[in-house]
């Protein structure tokens, strides 16, 4: 990219960013502060790049603020960004992990042949998918009597 500068509008387009995030970016101190020209805001091309960086931490997760810390890496070899890189990547692990035992949940709860959740005996408080036992499985679960009333049976 050459020197010259990039309108609000210009950077928007190429950064798939609306003008007014721009604007708030600079507010928040994330991006430079465009030169005025003609009374609009203009930036050096290199503004996509810090916008690129940006948008790749706020898919990650962090936060504004977090993002903020990121782009100032300060310290040693950038030691800063990368503890806080590190530390969000634990988070998505256990994040990961919760959503695993969710999936692990509802697989449990699709393989129940029962009419309704609350006729299923492993629904109530001391059966296995409420205390988090790994009992059950599939098939596991009883089938109704006919009679919607019924007892459940297995």
């Amino acid at each position: 990219m050459d020197d010259a500068l990039l309108s609000i509008s210009e950077v928007s387009r190429r950064a798939g960013i609306a003008a007014s995030a721009l604007r708030y970016y600079e507010r928040c101190s994330l991006i430079p502060e465009g030169a005025k020209v003609a009374g609009r805001r203009h930036y050096p091309p290199a503004v996509l790049h810090r916008l690129s960086a940006i948008k790749i931490c706020q898919k990650i997760g962090f936060s504004l603020a977090e993002i903020s810390d990121l782009l100032q890496g300060t310290g040693v070899g950038g030691s800063v960004w990368r503890s806080i890189a590190r530390a969000r990547r634990s988070e998505i692990k256990r994040e990961i992990a919760d959503l695993n035992a969710l999936l692990q949940l509802i697989d449990q709860t699709l393989d129940c042949d029962c009419r309704t959740l609350c006729d299923c005996p492993h629904m109530r408080p001391d059966g296995h998918l409420e205390t988090g036992d790994q009992g059950g499985g599939p098939g596991a679960c009883c089938e109704l009597d006919p009679w919607p009333f019924g007892t459940p049976r297995r």
